[in-house]
């Protein structure tokens, strides 16, 4: 499987709210096991919003960028984690990302089915 195949990419789709006002959704689309799936992201804390915006004006998809990362406490202990973050680069060269989040723990259940089922990305 070529590289850019096994690249994942997270796409802003607009839906209106209960208020009538227009509200974003970022998911990864994919198959598994002959199901077309959604995967749902939201922004790492609160205040997301406005970089994800950002980060989509510059394109339509982001690549979905996740690395393996650990944190130690104050008594040592290490825990390990996936950081994800979604990213898009301008004309000019210039790199805009913004951290994300499965919404879900059904959500990050379907990114790993995604995952295997296309051989991994991370």
């Amino acid at each position: 499987m070529k590289n850019e195949e096994r690249k994942l990419f997270v796409e802003r789709e607009s839906f209106k709210g209960s208020d009538g006002k227009e509200y974003w959704s970022y998911i990864v689309k994919g198959q598994v096991r002959g199901r077309d799936i959604k995967v749902d992201f939201a922004p790492k804390d609160k205040g997301g919003y406005e970089p994800l915006d950002i980060v989509f004006d510059v394109a339509p998809k982001a690549e979905l960028v996740m690395s393996d990362e650990e944190m130690v406490d104050s008594n040592g202990k290490a825990t390990k984690y996936t950081s994800y973050k979604v990213l898009t680069v301008d004309e000019d060269g210039m790199p805009y990302e913004c951290g994300v989040k499965p919404s879900r723990d059904s959500d990050k259940a379907l990114l790993k089915m995604l995952l295997n089922q296309i051989g991994g990305v991370k």
